[in-house]
């Protein structure tokens, strides 16, 4: 990015210091510059005035962990564990105790007879796009892009064209990603691999990029199967955003992995799902990696109401309108309908006890705690449009701007 357009940048911060999202670009393409440290201070401030968003904290500890930040390391840590920030706060606890270790003299190394995570036997996946609310433009291009190059093999075979490849979900938290993983797993017959970030991230030398490896080899020798790797921004954060040499051996092995260098990924299908794709290193999508990238949105009404029946079944509860509610909560995720609906519950269940009846879920019960529940998709939402006014210049986002365009997220965002 031109100087010119950070100067810009600064000027615009010093006039809206409150504006947490144009701080927060600031600060990345200050990064992307090679101006680590005042990117580093600007992720202080935001720190300080809880704007940084919860999928930065790791990122950014990665970075302060780089330049020797430890001060904000540890208060990225405490504001991770005051948050609720649950699958940031390990890696984070992992980077300060290696930086602490590190500043104590102590080269810690672990030897071949660690305990690996990936020795249990696969099944086949058991879930199915049936057990997917809605989402049916997602279902169909999921189906052409991945499902039919697995069940009709002999025709891509005949033209010469491979089955396999990378296939990244990027979209809000909460809105399915790992399900549509494990339901396409299931829709093609196959074991699923779920490959989570705490599974392969580890404070010794060397030992993240070894359990890395030995997932892809525990796949490969269970194929045909699908690899799923969650927080792919984790794994594979962008090499020019940070200095650090841990993260970029991690990245280089996971190319290597995807390239098959040493080893074949025929019948391998690598599934992976992030919150944050502009993080994602961009040598990840090339083509024969993560070249198809799908775009999960929050659900739509006819989804949000299927997703709302799946988590009302089985619950007592009278003359719900479903319908209705759907149209209440826009933008909700999925995790915004299923704490709606426990919210819900637990109102019944304090009327429960005051009464000492067994009252059944109603209406006015969700009518109440929509009041206390709130879209979860909307900051992310004003965040990525912050990043396709800014980078989007591969126009690698188009599909999520268009997604914005539509009349009623635009009020939507605009409202709020």
């Amino acid at each position: 990015m031109s100087n010119d357009r950070i100067d810009a940048l600064r000027k615009a911060v010093e006039a809206n210091p409150d504006d947490v999202l144009l701080r927060l670009v600031l600060a990345e393409s200050l990064n992307v510059a090679g101006e680590t440290e005042e990117a580093l201070d600007q992720y202080v401030v935001l720190l300080d005035h809880h704007g940084l968003p919860d999928d930065q904290f790791v990122p950014v500890g990665e970075l302060a962990a780089a330049n020797g930040r430890l001060a904000l390391l540890r208060n990225l840590l405490e504001a991770a564990r005051q948050r609720g920030v649950v699958e940031g706060t390990g890696r984070l606890q992992q980077l300060v105790d290696g930086m602490i270790a590190e500043r104590s003299g102590v080269r810690i190394k672990v030897g071949p007879e660690a305990e690996t995570p990936y020795e249990q036997d696969l099944v086949k996946e058991a879930t199915t796009f049936d057990q997917v609310g809605g989402m049916d433009e997602i279902k169909r291009v999921i189906h052409r892009m991945v499902i039919l190059p697995q069940s009709r093999p002999e025709l891509y075979e005949k033209y010469g064209r491979k089955a396999g490849g990378g296939v990244m979900l990027y979209g809000p938290p909460g809105c399915g990603k790992t399900l549509l993983a494990r339901a396409t797993a299931g829709e093609c017959g196959l074991p699923f691999v779920n490959v989570r970030i705490e599974d392969v991230m580890d404070p010794y030398l060397g030992v993240s990029e070894r359990n890395l490896h030995e997932a892809f080899e525990h796949a490969r020798a269970n194929g045909p199967c699908v690899l799923f790797l969650d927080e792919l921004d984790a794994l594979a954060f962008a090499r020019h955003k940070h200095g650090g040499s841990e993260s970029r051996r991690l990245v280089d092995v996971l190319l290597q992995e995807l390239d098959a260098i040493g080893s074949e990924n025929d019948g391998l299908l690598v599934l992976a799902a992030t919150n944050a794709p502009w993080d994602v290193d961009e040598a990840m999508l090339r083509p024969g990696r993560f070249d198809r990238v799908i775009f999960v949105p929050p659900p739509d009404e006819p989804a949000r109401a299927d997703i709302l029946a799946v988590l009302t079944k089985g619950v007592p509860a009278d003359g719900l309108d479903l319908k209705a509610l759907a149209a209440q909560t826009a933008m909700f995720s999925g995790a915004d309908l299923r704490a709606l609906i426990e919210r819900g519950v637990d109102k019944v269940i304090d009327e429960a006890l005051s009464t000492g009846g067994e009252p059944p879920l109603a209406m006015q019960h969700l009518t109440e705690a929509l009041a206390a529940v709130k879209p979860s998709t909307l900051d992310w939402l004003h965040r990525v449009r912050s990043y396709i006014e800014f980078a989007n210049q591969s126009e690698r986002y188009d599909d999520v701007a268009a997604y914005l365009a539509s009349r009623d997220v635009r009020r939507r965002l605009n409202k709020n």
